[in-house]
């Protein structure tokens, strides 16, 4: 009536004061949170939608934390001078998307020969080529665990929360840099467009150490009589009084090149070996449920928030999910829950399955169910909802 009569359209806002505290971010500036609380003090990319909002953030940032920001002529430019800034001391990271990481892979493989820490933040999105730019797809998985020639450690995060974003892109700093391998941080286009507000961000958590060391004239990069776990002390240029070599092609000890069968095999079995280092590390799968589940549903990355609500919906006790923000290694822990579901049930956007596939290779586990989504939008609440009463049919 008030409007029939006067013609406007009022609308009241009040505060809230329980929200006074807490912090309105995005994917983005979580990530990008993320990055300066693992002490990220420069980073590297050519533009790709729509990881290139790392970028802006960290430029913006730039002044008031001295942050080194480089847009890179492209993308290979823009991952070797990352592995140039690891190797003269700094905390460097790249951000990109699918298709300009595929540009990334040399680069990639070189930090696995010369155990250089590295961090690559990939914002996924619709593929092949060009794909759907502007909208969402988890299809970079297989891409980020098998891309660089050659065999090599990495690691994979992908966070389902704003809060995992901030808290494992600071923990990627550290894990490349204590094990001296590729880590990744895998996003989604709707993960990191998400804007939602959280609680203030815990940095008592927070915790950087030095992994480089001061080299003595006998330093040698690649000392095997000091690789615990695979991994040698790492020294950087001009920091104490040894020589520091690296290069692309085999090495001894020292870092020169070399041919010497016996060595190699050496080598290649000092790099595979942090594979079981990492597991001091593993961020185990965060389970919600009743614990006496018949039905488990499985996700990861930017499926956490609608697979959990969507069981909440459905309020079934014999229904539980495990959602896995580390993606790759797959966490040990993770067999002990899959083996005592009756029937599991894979919720992925991409048209093959790709985490399940991973799933079934790494513990030979096979996935019963897929609800998979790939024209490019996410799941809706309401939509998976449906698809998982079905399933318990």
């Amino acid at each position: 009536k008030d409007f029939s009569e006067s013609g406007e359209i009022k609308i009241e806002i009040s505060a809230n004061e329980s929200l006074k505290d807490d912090l309105l971010i995005s994917g983005t500036d979580a990530v990008a949170l993320g990055a300066l609380a693992g002490n990220c003090d420069s980073i590297f990319s050519y533009p790709m939608t729509p990881g290139s909002g790392v970028l802006v953030d960290l430029a913006n940032f730039s002044k008031n934390f001295d942050i080194l920001v480089e847009q890179a002529e492209d993308e290979i430019a823009a991952i070797n001078m990352a592995i140039g800034g690891w190797y003269a001391g700094a905390r460097s990271m790249v951000t990109t998307s699918d298709g300009g990481f595929a540009l990334m892979e040399e680069g990639l493989s070189l930090a696995g020969m010369i155990e250089s820490p590295l961090v690559i933040h990939l914002a996924q999105r619709p593929a092949p080529a060009t794909g759907l730019p502007t909208r969402t797809a988890q299809e970079g998985l297989n891409l980020v665990i098998h891309a660089g020639h050659g065999e090599f450690p990495r690691l994979v995060f992908s966070p389902g929360s704003l809060e995992q974003a901030f808290y494992l892109t600071q923990k990627a700093f550290n894990i490349a840099d204590k094990y001296q391998i590729p880590v990744f941080i895998l996003t989604d286009q709707f993960f990191v467009d998400s804007y939602y507000n959280v609680k203030k961000l815990d940095l008592s958590k927070i915790e950087n150490k030095k992994y480089f060391v001061e080299t003595t004239e006998d330093y040698k990069r690649y000392d095997l009589s000091k690789a615990k776990n695979g991994v040698s002390p790492r020294g950087i240029p001009n920091y104490g009084n040894g020589l520091v070599v690296v290069d692309s092609d085999e090495h001894d000890e020292e870092g020169h090149i070399t041919e010497d069968l016996d060595i190699r095999i050496k080598m290649v079995e000092k790099r595979l070996k942090k594979f079981e280092a990492l597991k001091e590390d593993f961020i185990s799968p965060e389970f919600y449920g009743n614990d006496n589940y018949k039905y488990l549903v499985v996700c990861w990355g930017s499926n956490y928030n609608v697979v959990k609500e969507a069981l909440e919906n459905i309020n079934n006790k014999d229904l539980a999910m495990l959602h896995f923000s580390q993606v790759y290694p797959i966490p040990e822990n993770a067999v002990e829950f899959l083996e005592k579901a009756e029937k599991i049930i894979d919720v992925e956007n991409n048209a093959t399955g790709q985490f399940a596939k991973l799933i079934r290779a790494e513990t030979g586990i096979k996935i019963d169910s897929k609800i998979l989504k790939f024209n490019g939008m996410p799941f809706s609440v309401e939509e998976l909802t449906a698809k998982i009463r079905e399933e318990l049919q």
